[in-house]
This record gives structure tokens, sequence and C-alpha cells, in this order.
């Protein structure tokens, strides 16, 4: 439990921060939009770290959580590989334009359905990631200690 609790922290402590910086880098309207999209970031982190665990739950049954344990740490490859994405999004063709609808200014920002596929694969590793293979095998001295 407190395993999966920590996993839970460490998955929206990077949630929180992607979204951070994702607003820093696209969005400033004013000092209430500081104020605000801090509890905003905490409140889309909450969501996805609920949703990567709902998600993950299959994982968690024997035959598919030892396939999940024999992968290991390389699952966080795809922590890497989607905020790899999310930075290079306008090389791979993945940005869009947006307008906003109270000022008519139009924005590029990358795709929206990409950036929340992003942002989940970002999170799912780390919510999700793989403890140490377990053995099938019982020791061989089990009864010695009888």
């Amino acid at each position: 439990m407190i395993k999966t609790l920590t996993k839970c922290f460490c998955g929206f402590v990077l949630g929180w921060l992607i979204y951070m910086v994702a607003m820093v880098l696209t969005t400033y309207d004013g000092v209430l939009s500081l104020i605000f999209q801090p509890f905003m970031a905490a409140l889309f982190s909450c969501a996805f770290v609920v949703a990567a665990l709902l998600v993950g739950l299959p994982l968690r049954a024997p035959r598919i959580r030892e396939v999940w344990c024999g992968v290991g740490w390389w699952v966080l490859l795809i922590t890497v590989a989607a905020i790899g994405v999310m930075i290079f999004h306008v090389q791979l063709g993945l940005q869009t334009e947006l307008v906003n609808p109270e000022t008519k200014e139009k924005m590029k920002t990358m795709s929206p359905a990409a950036g929340a596929i992003c942002y989940f694969l970002a999170i799912f590793p780390i919510v999700n990631l793989p403890g140490k293979k377990e053995s099938n095998q019982a020791p061989a001295n089990i009864g010695a200690h009888l």
C-alpha cells in the first residue's frame, strides 16, 4: 500500500510539473491565472493518476503481473517518449491552431487529443511501475524451521 501511494505521489508530482510547464509556455492571462493554474494542475494531475490506477488494474492479475514485472524499469521509456513527443510536437506535426473564444486571438498549440494522450502516457508508467519479479518457487528449506 505504501509503495502504491508513493508511486501515485510521484505520478502526481510529474503530472503537476508537466501541466505547469505547459501553462507557462502557452498561456498567460494575468495574475489570476498564476493563482488558479497550480490548483488546476493539481486537479488534472489527480484525475490522471486515478485514471492510470484504473487502467492499470489488469496489470495486477497474476499472469499479467508476471509479464509486467519482467519488463522492469524499461517501462519508464514510455514516460520519456511521451515527454519527448510533448516537447517536439511541432516537428512531429501534432500542432493545431485554436481560437480563444473571448479575445478571438489565434494561437498554435499541441493537438488537445495528442496532449491528453501524452500526458496520460507520461503518468501511467510512474503510477504502475513494476516491482521486482516474484519467484513462484517456495524456499528449499521451509521445513527446517518447523
